[in-house]
């Protein structure tokens, strides 16, 4: 197993950003496990949530053209709402706070804190940034008192400065603050550290920052995030990616779904029947599926059926079934990435499928973290025994929310009863909650 894959976002806290604000109770936060699924109302923070996490991909995966003079920063502050990022009831100027906890590993053995404070400022809402730093967290006697220490921080003392943390010796005994200068605001510091420490005298082998950097960023960017609403079927069906390139996770748009199921089978001598029995599980006759080349070096897919040596196309089948195949390359796939996300996965998908599907998720999360949002009460149905796996958004006052996980005390006397999960969400059980009322 890659030592990144034991890397996982624990929890994440954010103070003042769209909707997630500080209520009182929770101020945002919420502790996550390898599989996640969040539940509630349209409005009540879960893609606001996500959009959070997928800012923090952004800001350290480039996806910037040659002539855009936009930083990572900035691309990312655009995609999550640009001059829109604030609740329309919050003040300007204001501070919005992000903080993402990670748990230790083999390669990075203490607990990661990226801290990240943004200035909203009252002229055209200009966001830029004013604390970032990154932390090690060390267990003292237990799991909830830590002791912790700066990898590195800027923007402090001065706006445009910082310092980072340097070994004195070879025995990473003792360290101490390495002052820089010339921070830019627009730019996250975790991306260009290698450049503001250019002229240091100090060698990367006393610069822990130099590896924890490179693992955390190798990390985050192998984070995926799917939206059923963001699946382009047309593409999905009439796409014919090229050989030659290297995808191994499918697009949001899905359109590589052929390329990705190639490069999969050529890696793992196992993906291709495992994905073939995945299918048949929906669709009994179903006897094979692969990739095959098509024109100049163009990927499609075939489908074959028992009985029958006819080959089917992607064009020809449901919208469902094609949904399944590529939520099965999805959570199938050998190569998982290190936090997958996928918002509302049942969108086109018959209720007789909701086990399936519910199997395929649980089984990702056995070897990745994994967070699902849903509305449907019949895939809700599938984790009634994994009920400690569900979190409930609702709405507070003045557009602020709640995040709660479910508990066994909270549903003992109705698991009694022989009620499910989706039973509860479907009459507005007050202890699931989740209703649009």
């Amino acid at each position: 197993m890659d030592i990144l894959d034991n890397l996982s976002l624990t929890e994440f806290i954010s103070i003042d950003y769209k909707n997630l604000l500080n209520n009182g109770k929770n101020n945002g936060k919420n502790e996550l496990k390898n599989l996640n699924i969040f539940i509630g109302p349209n409005g009540s923070g879960k893609s606001n949530y996500i959009s959070a996490l997928s800012f923090l991909k952004n800001c350290v995966s480039s996806s910037l053209e040659e002539r855009d003079t936009s930083t990572q920063f900035e691309n990312a502050i655009f995609q999550l709402g640009g001059s829109n990022i604030l609740n329309k009831s919050i003040k300007i100027p204001s501070t919005v706070i992000f903080e993402y906890r990670f748990e230790r590993t083999k390669e990075i053995p203490f607990r990661l804190v990226f801290h990240l404070q943004l200035d909203v400022t009252e002229k055209g809402q200009r966001v830029s940034i004013k604390n970032e730093s990154l932390l090690a967290g060390e267990d003292k006697n237990n799991s909830d008192n830590h002791m912790y220490s700066f990898f590195y921080r800027t923007h402090e003392p001065n706006r445009n400065e910082g310092f980072v943390s340097i070994w004195d010796d070879e025995n990473q005994r003792n360290s101490h603050l390495q002052n820089i200068k010339n921070v830019p605001t627009n730019s996250l510091s975790l991306t260009i550290l290698h450049e503001l420490l250019e002229n240091s005298k100090y060698s990367p082998q006393q610069t822990p920052i130099y590896k924890v950097r490179r693992l955390f960023i190798e990390y985050l960017q192998r984070w995926s995030f799917y939206n059923s609403n963001n699946m382009d079927l047309h593409k999905i069906r009439t796409s014919e990616p090229k050989l030659g390139l290297n995808d191994i996770y499918l697009s949001p748009s899905g359109h590589n779904l052929a390329l990705v199921i190639h490069n999969l089978i050529q890696k793992n001598i196992d993906f291709e029947d495992n994905l073939n029995i995945a299918m048949k599980s929906i669709i009994p006759i179903t006897k094979r599926i692969r990739p095959v080349s098509t024109g100049l070096l163009n990927l499609n897919i075939e489908w074959y059926f028992d009985g029958s040596n006819e080959q089917f196309y992607l064009p020809e089948m449901s919208d469902g079934t094609v949904r399944m195949l590529c939520w099965a390359t999805i959570l199938l796939s050998p190569h998982l990435p290190t936090l997958l996300i996928i918002e509302e996965p049942e969108i086109g998908i018959h209720s007789a499928w909701m086990s399936v599907l519910a199997e395929w998720i649980k089984s990702a999360s056995q070897r990745t973290q994994v967070i699902i949002s849903t509305h449907s009460t019949d895939l809700l149905d599938q984790f009634t025994d994994n009920y400690e796996n569900v979190s409930i958004f609702s709405y507070e006052r003045d557009n602020k929310f709640s995040i709660k996980r479910l508990s066994k005390e909270l549903l003992k006397d109705r698991f009694e009863e022989g009620w499910q999960l989706g039973d509860l969400y479907r009459v507005g059980d007050p202890s699931v909650g989740g209703w649009p009322w």
